[in-house]
């Protein structure tokens, strides 16, 4: 087996261990510079999303709890900031086929993060964020919503917040 054949490899046999996979197509449109990243809380998270979007009536509450949890981890200065987030696409996981073949559960929109004491934007984000499951983690991927926030968090705090 060649390497490159090999690497390819890989993804499938983790799937297949794990039952889940994720994978990140999140990006920078403007940084956050390392010492708004170092000094850096997120205090406040609000949300947008496409009306045409469909979501459990909970939905907005749920998101902004797992994302501000998530950001309690990785953003432990004292200057607050507001994450401004906007939900694009939800797209959830059919449950008869993920537990034939696979399925997978998807999230895309945007993150703003906002000095609150100057109201400026001091860091911007596109983030993206699909978790494939097979049928052996048919009940992770039920949960589409609380992955979708939770990884929406996470892109946020590798985009913003990492060690660089």
């Amino acid at each position: 087996m060649t390497r490159a054949a090999g690497l390819l490899v890989l993804p499938v046999l983790a799937l297949a261990l794990t039952g889940c996979m994720t994978m990140s197509r999140s990006s920078t449109v403007s940084a956050l510079s390392a010492d708004m990243a170092a000094m850096g809380k997120v205090t406040e998270v609000t949300l947008r999303r496409d009306a045409e979007i469909k979501v459990t009536p909970g939905f907005d509450a749920l998101f902004r709890s797992h994302v501000q949890a998530r950001l309690d981890r990785c953003a432990k200065g004292d200057r607050p900031l507001r994450l401004e987030a906007s939900i694009a696409s939800l797209d959830k996981a059919n449950p008869a086929m993920t537990l034939i073949v696979a399925g997978k559960n998807a999230g895309r929109g945007h993150a703003k993060l906002v000095d609150i004491r100057t109201g400026k934007v001091v860091g911007e984000y596109e983030i993206g964020q699909t978790v494939v499951g097979s049928k052996l983690a048919i009940i992770q991927m039920s949960e589409a919503e609380e992955q979708v926030s939770n990884g929406f968090g996470d892109e946020v705090c590798k985009q913003a917040f990492a060690a660089k």
